[in-house]
């Protein structure tokens, strides 16, 4: 079975506690998973996604790939269409990527939490 990949990509990306989070949810859980962090900017994107092979299940994307995130998924959920803007692709079982955007949900959840009223 292979090791299953994930990673942060962005430009910079030298700053990102990502990998450090992830590995430490990784090993707690059992898992035997990667987490990387990878220089990608918007230009080449697309290039870098499309040659990750089978092993890579999943990525977080940071400023500025957010915007061009949806351009190279296949499917994108209704936060990430309405906002333009993808934050998380995931592997689909054919290969394709999926987008989604977990920022505006957790700003939401965040802001629930604090009591603030809920707007209408």
């Amino acid at each position: 079975m292979l090791t299953r990949r994930c990673a942060v990509l962005g430009s910079p990306i030298a700053h990102s506690l990502s990998p450090v989070i992830h590995r430490a949810a990784y090993r707690r859980l059992g898992l035997d998973w990667e987490y990387t962090a990878h220089e990608v900017d918007e230009s080449s994107l697309a290039r870098f996604v499309s040659g990750l092979g089978p092993e890579w299940r999943g990525l977080s994307l940071t400023m500025p790939l957010k915007r061009v995130a949806l351009d190279v998924a296949a499917t994108a959920s209704d936060v990430a269409r309405t906002v333009g803007a993808a934050n998380t692709l995931v592997r689909r079982d054919d290969g394709g990527w999926d987008a989604d955007n977990t920022d505006v949900p957790g700003v939401v959840a965040t802001l629930r939490a604090a009591g603030a009223p809920r707007a209408g």
